[in-house]
């Protein structure tokens, strides 16, 4: 639940670490799409200005060549007009207006008369009137005069998309407008990204740049997949190295208490020595008392002259046999107080279940109780150290024993062993007075003991132990009366048994 947790928190991280780069890279888009734009504005300002003067100029110099002689030299005008046209492509037409007749009459017949007239009778001197046509164009007029008198209008028409046209590309998806700004006139437009107007005290225009780019870019595919790319990996490292964090903390927490459990284990085995010791005098005693038997009655055998070497040889086995068990029993008791790491080896609890009950027949019998081996007959397998197993079996059969003492009536201690499912069960049950609700509750808690001498380091210990071989050991009370304690442990499979018994 933990893990899970800690991974859909790092996946939230990582989608929101995502996020922000695709905000980031809009935002940086944006940013430079905004800034080149006004570069772009200011440029083609500076460009409209420079050609709005230039009007000027050609308005003014046509005005020079108008008014140098009477009647105008209008052939001469005319191929200046050419000229101009050519070199120029924003001016589509130039024409010289003759404003005394009525109607006006056009001598280059490149504009309406009538509309140049109007806009010539307005003006104020020689200031020049600027007028709006369809299709774009620009109509600019100013009056020659002649002896302060002005007989004739000159008109240039521009090409507005071709006055406000760039010189270098305009970037994607930006568009420039010119118009002439109208006094009084309101126009309902969008904000545009860039507006200026043109620096001419002639030519009142602005310019606008717009743009049908949205306002936040999207990243594109590369950035998308290489960001995601990156953020996978990031989240991939960042969740194995919390793993392999909460790895070392475990094994450190686990490492803790397998000391914590050896320790624990080695003072419950020292504890116990002294308790173990009747029962191991009682068990060394009869192998010595065998060995002493066999021994004075081999001696005797061979102080006659027709000794029966089959009697000696059986006398001398008989000795060597008792003192093998007398071995096997001290090497026992020296793992058993020792500190050596577990030794798993195959073990039949059949069998263990009776060495426990060799071990206790001394106790047994100065309680007045029967311990006995019980069972549904079967010999399970199980994978365990033999020495700290038998430990375990050891302090429940003693457990058991201690509770039926003084009690009247039965006093039977029962070690069953049988098999369920894929697990080997060992139960020791004792027709004692069974646990009351505070001690089963708290029956496995370390130092936790109801008896007035006892460290409470016994049943603690034995919960370690079969934990320590994937076993459980729970405690509860018999339907009958007396407490019944049950050790489960994986059993071995069918061949696994044969080749041990082989």
């Amino acid at each position: 639940m933990l893990r899970r947790s800690r991974r859909a928190a790092i996946l939230v991280a990582g989608l929101v670490a995502f996020g922000l780069a695709c905000a980031a890279y809009s935002l940086n888009r944006r940013s430079h799409d905004a800034a080149a734009l006004e570069d772009a504005g200011r440029t083609l300002h500076r460009l409209i200005s420079q050609r709005v003067d230039q009007h000027d100029a050609h308005l003014t110099s046509l005005s020079a060549l108008v008014q140098a002689a009477e009647p105008a030299p209008i052939a001469t005008v005319e191929q200046v007009a050419a000229s101009i046209v050519r070199f120029y492509p924003r001016i589509v037409g130039i024409d010289v207006v003759d404003l005394a007749p009525i109607p006006p009459r056009s001598l280059l017949d490149t504009a309406d008369p009538a509309v140049v007239a109007e806009e010539a009778r307005q003006a104020v001197g020689s200031n020049l009137r600027t007028r709006a046509l369809d299709g774009g164009k620009l109509l600019l007029v100013k009056r020659a005069l002649t002896d302060g008198v002005g007989h004739y209008a000159l008109a240039l028409v521009i090409d507005m998309d071709r006055l406000s046209a760039s010189d270098t590309p305009l970037p994607d998806r930006v568009a420039a407008h010119l118009r002439l700004i109208e006094q009084g006139k309101a126009t309902a437009e969008p904000p545009p990204a860039f507006s200026a107007d043109i620096a001419s005290r002639t030519q009142p225009l602005r310019l606008t740049l717009t743009t049908s780019a949205p306002d936040w870019p999207l990243p594109p595919p590369g950035f998308l997949a290489l960001a995601g790319l990156l953020v996978a990996l990031a989240i991939f490292l960042v969740d194995r190295l919390l793993e392999a964090r909460s790895a070392a903390r475990e094994a450190a927490r686990k490492a803790v208490l397998a000391e914590q459990d050896a320790r624990l284990a080695h003072a419950g085995r020292v504890n116990a020595m002294g308790e173990l010791a009747s029962g191991i005098a009682h068990e060394l005693t009869q192998p010595l008392t065998a060995i002493l038997g066999q021994a004075q009655a081999g001696r005797r055998l061979l102080a006659q002259p027709d000794a029966d070497q089959a009697v000696l040889a059986g006398a001398f086995e008989a000795i060597a046999r008792n003192a093998r068990r007398a071995g096997d029993i001290l090497g026992r008791l020296r793992a058993w107080i020792s500190k050596s790491e577990p030794q798993v080896e195959n073990v039949d609890l059949t069998e263990l279940a009776g060495e426990v009950v060799h071990l206790l027949a001394a106790n047994a019998q100065s309680t007045g109780a029967r311990l006995r081996v019980g069972g549904d007959g079967s010999r399970p397998l199980v994978r365990a150290d033999r020495v700290q197993l038998e430990q375990v079996v050891f302090n429940l059969a003693r457990n058991g024993l201690e509770a039926v003492e003084g009690r009247d009536g039965e006093r039977s201690v029962t070690i069953e062993v049988g098999m369920q499912g894929n697990d080997a069960v060992l139960a020791v049950r004792d027709s004692g007075p069974g646990l009351s609700p505070e001690a089963q509750a708290r029956l496995f808690e370390p130092f936790f003991t109801t008896k007035p001498a006892g460290l409470g380091l016994g049943l603690a210990l034995c919960v370690r132990l079969v934990e320590r071989f994937d076993g459980t050991l729970v405690a509860e009370n018999a339907a009958d009366g007396g407490a019944v304690f049950s050790v489960r442990l994986p059993r071995i499979a069918g061949e696994a048994h044969q080749e041990a018994a082989e």
